[in-house]
């Protein structure tokens, strides 16, 4: 039942991560491993890394299997009791007054919808986790930001997203500066990033034979006897 699910939360947090994203970054899913407390693997990231303190981050998790159980009950016991009784009541009100017929069908509709709601719930899932926004961090590295929160005592890679195109440029420093931070903190070795060319640095190919367009780079044009 969904009362019985009130505050509560799982033993252990699954996280949802694609396996691309767990592949990429298979070494760093749990990382300051010696850390007793939140503080001590916060204090990694604030000395050594350029990271992010963000608040009210939301990350996706599994559901555990009880979780599953108490929305899988809920939604038969609404199936086989109350959208039932709402139908008889519905085609009752029908007989008698035809004007609570749309408030009728409104009542059996809505029950259908949190049945289907419920159901497909439990066929995703997976639902939301906020994350601490104290011991929450996120860093750029290897073209995403990711997400590093103290969940379960241990400090995990909760939420991976790629860096938008039009904010690489300005985060290029960033990811290299964190890139040879897994290396000198943890010993993780990631592929380097390629420094963003800028429009000075861009080659100029608007001339179609040389710098003068007729084929002699000193501007003269060529004298013929």
């Amino acid at each position: 039942m969904l009362a019985h699910l009130l505050n509560y939360r799982p033993e252990n947090i699954d996280f949802v991560l694609t396996e691309a994203q767990r592949e990429m970054f298979k070494d760093v899913l749990e990382i300051c491993k010696g850390a007793k407390t939140s503080k001590e693997a916060i204090k990694v990231f604030e000395e050594k890394f350029n990271c992010l303190f963000p608040e009210g981050e939301i990350a996706t998790r599994l559901y555990d299997a009880h979780e599953i159980q108490e929305i899988r009950e809920e939604y038969c016991l609404k199936q086989e009791n109350e959208a039932p009784e709402r139908k008889k009541y519905l085609e009752e009100t029908l007989e008698r007054i035809k004007a609570m017929k749309k408030a009728a069908e409104e009542a059996y509709n809505s029950i259908l919808l949190e049945i289907s709601d419920l159901a497909a719930r439990v066929k995703k899932g997976t639902t939301d986790f906020a994350l601490p926004p104290t011991e929450t961090v996120r860093i750029a590295l290897n073209g995403h930001f990711c997400f590093f929160a103290w969940v379960d005592g241990k400090m995990q890679l909760c939420k991976v997203t790629p860096i938008p195109d039009w904010d690489k440029n300005s985060l290029w420093s960033q990811e290299d500066w964190n890139r040879k931070a897994m290396m000198d903190v943890f010993g993780i070795d990631f592929p380097e990033v390629k420094k963003p060319v800028t429009a000075e640095e861009a080659p100029d190919d608007d001339l179609p034979f040389g710098e003068d367009g007729d084929g002699d780079p000193d501007g003269e044009p060529d004298n013929e006897e």
